[in-house]
C-alpha cells in the first residue's frame, strides 16, 4: 500500500471560509491545458489526451507533465429503522458529495492537487497541496493534507467498505494544514510519515485556527511478510501513529471535539465554557490484512486532552472484516474491481461483497459532570455494522449499510435510545 493515496474524502470537514468561486476550476483548466500540452518529444509515443482508470486529461508531448481531472458523485438514502426517530427527516435523500479533483504533474518531480465539493450549492475546498520529490522514496508535501496518523485516515473514502469511517476514526482529525515528509523504504515494505500541522480538531467542520500551537504527527507502517513467501501473511500490515501538540481554545473557538452517531446525531459534546487548555496527545496502533477474497482492518485510539485545566482521556477501537462473494482478491481498504463487469446478456453481474464491523468509543470519567452534561452528553457508544456492497464496474458501487448503535450514559443519567440506521449509497468515480 502507498504511504499516500489519491484522496477522495467522504465527509465535509471544511469551513465556508474555504469557499472558492466555481469559475476558478474552469479558469485553471483554460489556462493550464494548453501549457501542459506544449513540450518536446514524439507525439506518436505519448498520447495527447488520456481517458480511463487514471482519469481524464492531457499529457505533454514528452510525457513529463500532465493535468488530470476526476469526478466523484455520492448519492445517499438515510433512514432510521427504530420506532424512535431523533429527527423529523426520518428518511432523507441526500447528495452527499458532488465534486472534482484536479491533479497536476510538472516535469515528473512536482505534483499539485485541488479537491472540491460542489454539493449543497456551495464550493468547499477539501484538499489543496503542492508536492516535490526530493529523492527516491522521499516526498515533501505542503498545504491542506490528509492527517497522516493511520492507514484509514490516508485512504480515499471511496475505498472504504462502509458508507462511514470506523468508530476509532471519530477521535482523529480527517485533514489538516501544514507540511509533511513521507516516503517508503526496503522495497515498499516500510512506509513513514512525519508532519507539522496547525492541529485540526476531530469532527470539526471549520479550518479556523484559534491559536499558534502546532501538531507533530508521525506514523510508521510495515509489511513484515511481504517477501517471506508465506501467502496468508503477505498482505499483513502493522502500523503505529502518534501526534502531540499544545493548544488553547477561546470562547469563539473552543478547539474541542464532538461526536456524532452514524445517523448524524450528536451524542457527545463539551459544555459551554469548556476550552482546550494545553497538550493534546494521541496514539494509534492499526492493522490491515488480506488473503484471497477476505480482508480486514483494525485500529485503536488512545487520546488525552487538557480541557479547562483537567486531563480528559478518550479511547476507541474498531474491527472491520469483508468477504468478496464473487471470489475476487480482496485487499484491505481497497475498492473491489470486478473480474467480470456488469453485462446482463453474458450473465455477468459484477462483484458482490459483505462487510461486518464492531467498534466502541468512550470518554473518560473526568469529563463528567463539570465539562460535559451527562443529560445530553453520552459517555460512550458501541456500534455494530453490517453491509452488502455491489460493484457492477470499475469505479461504480452501490453500498447498503445497516448500523445498530447502543449508547452508555455517565453518572447514572438516562442513556439515549438505541439507533438503528439504514444507509444506501450509489457512488461513481471517473
Amino acid at each position: 500500500m502507498d504511504s499516500h493515496r489519491c484522496a477522495l474524502p467522504r465527509v465535509l470537514t471544511d469551513s465556508v471560509d474555504n469557499r472558492l468561486p466555481s469559475s476558478l476550476l474552469f479558469a485553471v483548466l483554460v489556462v493550464a491545458l494548453p501549457a501542459a500540452a506544449h513540450g518536446e518529444g514524439s507525439p506518436e509515443t505519448v498520447p495527447f489526451a488520456i481517458a480511463g482508470t487514471e482519469g481524464f486529461g492531457i499529457v505533454s508531448a514528452d510525457g513529463a507533465s500532465r493535468l488530470i481531472t476526476h469526478w466523484l458523485l455520492q448519492s445517499d438514502l438515510r433512514a432510521f429503522l427504530s420506532s424512535h426517530s431523533p429527527t423529523p427527516d426520518r428518511e432523507t435523500f441526500l447528495l452527499r458529495f458532488g465534486g472534482m479533483r484536479l491533479d497536476a504533474t510538472l516535469e515528473r518531480s512536482f505534483r499539485a492537487a485541488l479537491f472540491v465539493n460542489l454539493a449543497q450549492n456551495q464550493v468547499f475546498l477539501l484538499e489543496g497541496w503542492i508536492e516535490a520529490s526530493l529523492a527516491p522514496g522521499v516526498q515533501l508535501r505542503a498545504g491542506k493534507i490528509l492527517y497522516p496518523i493511520s492507514e484509514e485516515r490516508l485512504t480515499p473514502g471511496i475505498n472504504l467498505p462502509f458508507v462511514s469511517t470506523s468508530v476509532a476514526a471519530m477521535l482523529l482529525p480527517a485533514r489538516d494544514t501544514g507540511v509533511e515528509l513521507f516516503g517508503s523504504l526496503a522495497g515498499d515494505r516500510i512506509f513513514w510519515n512525519l508532519a507539522l500541522t496547525n492541529g485540526s480538531v476531530p469532527g470539526g467542520a471549520r479550518d479556523a485556527v484559534a491559536d499558534s500551537g502546532k501538531d507533530l504527527v508521525g506514523r510508521l507502517y510495515v509489511h513484515p511478510f511481504l517477501a517471506a513467501g508465506v501467502e496468508p501473511l503477505r498482505k499483513l500490515g502493522l502500523g503505529l501513529g502518534a501526534s502531540t501538540g499544545g493548544h488553547n481554545g477561546t470562547s469563539d473557538n473552543s478547539r474541542l471535539f464532538s461526536l456524532q452517531s452514524y445517523g448524524g446525531q450528536t451524542f457527545f459534546l463539551f459544555a459551554t465554557g469548556a476550552v482546550a487548555s494545553g497538550r493534546a496527545q494521541r496514539v494509534v496502533p492499526h492493522l490491515t490484512w488480506g488473503f484471497g477474497p477476505v480482508s480486514a482492518y483494525a485500529d485503536a485510539v488512545w487520546a488525552r486532552d487538557k480541557i479547562s485545566g483537567t486531563d480528559v482521556t478518550s479511547n476507541a477501537w474498531c474491527w472491520t472484516t469483508s468477504f468478496v462473494l464473487t471470489g475476487e482478491d480482496a485487499a484491505p481498504l481497497t475498492f473491489v474491481i470486478p473480474s467480470h463487469p456488469l453485462d446482463l446478456p453474458t450473465g455477468h453481474f459484477g462483484a458482490f461483497e459483505i462487510v461486518a464491523a464492531v467498534g466502541k468509543v468512550m470518554i473518560g470519567s473526568a469529563a463528567f459532570p463539570a465539562l460535559a452534561n451527562p443529560a445530553v452528553a453520552m459517555k460512550g457508544m458501541t456500534a455494530y455494522g453490517l453491509g452488502l456492497n455491489w460493484y457492477p464496474s470499475r469505479g461504480v458501487a452501490l453500498l447498503v449499510t445497516y448500523g445498530h448503535q447502543v449508547f452508555t450514559a455517565a453518572d447514572s443519567a438516562p442513556a439515549r435510545p438505541n439507533e438503528d440506521t439504514l444507509t444506501a449509497r450509489f457512488q461513481l468515480i471517473l
